[in-house]
């Protein structure tokens, strides 16, 4: 008889800019990892707890900026009220989306406000010097008053749960975040907005 196990990796990218990672084999031991992890309250708590045979780790939720969980496990994601879809994208698939809208609308122009798949890229560093780009598949609100309160909220998000394309998913801890960039832009972003466009970010 012929069995297949689903492991799992567990990264988790703290504010000092370390990676730790994590194992676990054992299929029944990786749900219930993720169903630990799968809560809004997930950085409400005051540590994390990872124990074995041979040792115990214990991390401080507040010195940890993203958690990624790769595993091949099947995991329903609960998401904020108005999410269709988030999943992570890479550099290079970003980039070239981004000329891509550019391409679609003139070399120097502005990039179309509707993309043709109603994703918003958002561009998220960390006080950890991580970064990370999701495309965030969202139901279309009725005025730009909403879009605005939508961006004024994000910051307010317990956790920001995201897919990982080649299995598992991802937790992000709002709390740590440093910039968030969206691509594209939209009309309307207030009186109080800063009129600028971004150059660059220079990091140590």
């Amino acid at each position: 008889m012929t069995t297949s196990t689903l492991d799992l990796t567990l990264e988790l990218c703290s504010e000092d800019g370390s990676n730790t990672q994590f194992y676990q084999s054992d299929e029944n031991s990786s749900r219930r990892i993720m169903g630990l992890l799968n809560t809004p309250r997930l950085f409400a708590q005051s540590s994390l707890t990872l124990a074995s045979e041979r040792n115990v780790s214990i991390v401080p939720c507040r010195t940890i900026d993203l958690i990624l969980a790769r595993t091949k496990l099947p995991l329903p994601l609960p998401l904020p009220p108005g999410w269709l879809d988030i999943v992570e994208v890479g550099a290079v698939a970003f980039q070239e989306e981004a000329l891509l809208m550019l391409a679609r609308n003139g070399e120097g122009e502005a990039p179309n406000p509707e993309p043709d798949d109603g994703a918003t890229y958002l561009e998220i560093h960390t006080a950890g010097n991580w970064m990370i780009i999701l495309s965030l598949l969202a139901a279309r609100l009725a005025t730009i008053q909403d879009e605005r309160q939508r961006l004024a909220h994000f910051f307010d998000l317990p956790v920001i749960p995201f897919r990982l394309p080649a299995g598992g998913a991802g937790f992000l801890n709002p709390a740590k975040i440093s910039r968030l960039t969206l691509y594209p832009s939209f009309p309307g972003t207030g009186e109080s907005v800063l009129p600028a466009d971004f150059l660059r970010c220079i990091r140590p």
